[in-house]
C-alpha cells in the first residue's frame, strides 16, 4: 500500500520552466509546494561543464537528459478507432527528464505568439466566414489576448536572458528586427547573437529577394547578464552545444539556473527528484482532484501526496 503524507498546498508535477516558475511565485506567495519530478538533480557545475558535456554519444544519441522510452513513453494514435501504441524511439519530440525538464536541453529559440494563434477561431470565421470552420473540428480560440500576456513576455525574456531585437517598439517599426511582430513595450534585455557567416550570407540574399531577415530572439546570453532575480549567465561561446545538452557557459536560460534554484533556498519548498507519478487522486464525486500517487524509481516505493492544488507541468 502507498504511504500517504501529510497534505500541502500545492503538488507540481515536473520541475521545468514552467513548474519551476510557478515554484517560486507559489512558494513566495506564503504557500507550502512539494515538487515531484522524475529524474534526478543536475548541476552546471558538476554535470553540464567541460569536456563531459561534449560527449555526443551520450547525449544526441543515447538521449541521457531525456525520458527513457524503453522505461514509459506516450502512445500515439491518429484517429479514436486505432489502437494506442508506444512512441518507443525520440525524434523531435524531446521531453526531458532531470531537474530543469527539457529547459536544460533546449536550444533556446523563443518566440512569443500573437493574436493569430491565440485568436484563431475568430480570425478564421472574420476572413472566411462562420460555416467555414467543420462542425466537428475543435479549434477554439484561447480566452487570452496578446496584450494581455505581453507584460509577463517581458518578465520572461528578462529571467531567461533572451538575446535578439526589437521588431514592433508601441506600434513603431524597427529596423533590424521582426517587422511582423505584435508590439513589444521594450527592447529585449540582450543584444542579438553575433551572427555567423553562413546566417549573414542568409540574410543578404533574403534582403536582395525582398525579405525581411532578422535576428532570431534565443535564451542565449549575448554577454554577461544578471537577471532582475539575481541570476547570473555567463556569456555565450557560441560553442554549438546547445540542443541535447546542458550550457557550459551558463549563458543559456534554463530554470535550473534561475527560478528552481529560489525556490529551493525557501523553507516552504519541497524538491522529491526520482518521484513518478503515476495517478491523479479525486474525491469521491469526481469533481475535485485531491491530490497524487507517485513511486520512489529508485526504491519501489510507493506514495499517496495530498494537496489542495495539483498542478500538471510534464512537459
Amino acid at each position: 500500500m502507498a504511504t500517504k503524507l501529510p497534505e500541502v498546498d500545492v503538488v507540481i508535477v515536473g520541475l521545468g520552466w514552467t513548474g519551476g516558475i510557478l515554484a517560486k511565485e507559489l512558494t513566495e506567495a506564503g504557500l507550502k509546494v512539494v515538487a515531484l519530478e522524475r529524474g534526478a538533480m543536475r548541476t552546471s557545475e558538476n554535470d553540464y561543464a567541460l569536456p563531459n558535456i561534449r560527449d555526443e554519444l551520450r547525449y544526441v544519441v543515447r538521449h541521457d537528459l531525456m525520458q527513457n522510452t524503453a522505461r514509459d513513453t506516450i502512445t500515439v494514435r491518429n484517429n479514436p478507432q486505432q489502437e494506442a501504441l508506444p512512441m518507443r524511439k525520440l525524434g523531435s519530440f524531446l521531453p526531458g527528464e532531470v531537474v530543469g525538464g527539457s529547459a536544460v536541453h533546449w536550444s533556446g529559440h523563443t518566440w512569443r505568439w500573437t493574436d493569430m494563434e491565440f485568436k484563431v477561431r475568430s480570425n478564421y470565421e472574420e476572413r472566411y466566414g462562420k460555416k467555414f470552420i467543420p462542425d466537428d473540428m475543435t479549434i477554439q480560440d484561447w480566452g487570452i489576448s496578446y496584450a494581455e500576456l505581453e507584460p509577463y513576455y517581458d518578465k520572461f525574456e528578462r529571467t531567461a536572458a533572451v538575446s535578439g531585437k526589437a521588431g514592433n517598439l508601441a506600434g513603431k517599426i524597427q529596423d533590424g528586427g521582426n517587422p511582423f511582430e505584435a508590439p513589444r513595450e521594450r527592447e529585449y534585455p540582450l543584444p542579438p547573437l553575433t551572427p555567423i557567416l553562413a546566417s549573414e550570407m542568409f540574410s543578404e540574399a533574403a534582403r536582395n529577394a525582398g525579405y525581411h531577415p532578422f535576428p532570431r530572439p534565443s535564451a542565449n546570453a549575448s554577454e554577461p547578464y544578471t537577471n532582475p532575480d539575481g541570476s547570473k549567465f555567463g556569456a555565450c561561446q557560441y560553442c554549438g552545444y546547445c540542443q541535447r545538452f546542458g550550457c557550459e557557459a551558463n549563458a543559456k536560460g534554463s530554470p535550473h539556473i534561475t527560478v528552481i534554484p529560489i525556490a529551493m533556498a525557501r523553507p516552504n519548498f519541497e524538491l522529491r527528484t526520482n518521484s513518478w507519478v503515476t495517478r491523479i487522486l479525486k474525491d469521491s464525486d469526481g469533481k475535485r482532484v485531491t491530490g497524487v500517487t507517485y513511486t520512489n524509481i529508485l526504491n519501489g516505493e510507493e506514495f499517496e501526496q495530498p494537496a489542495s492544488i495539483v498542478l500538471l507541468c510534464a512537459y
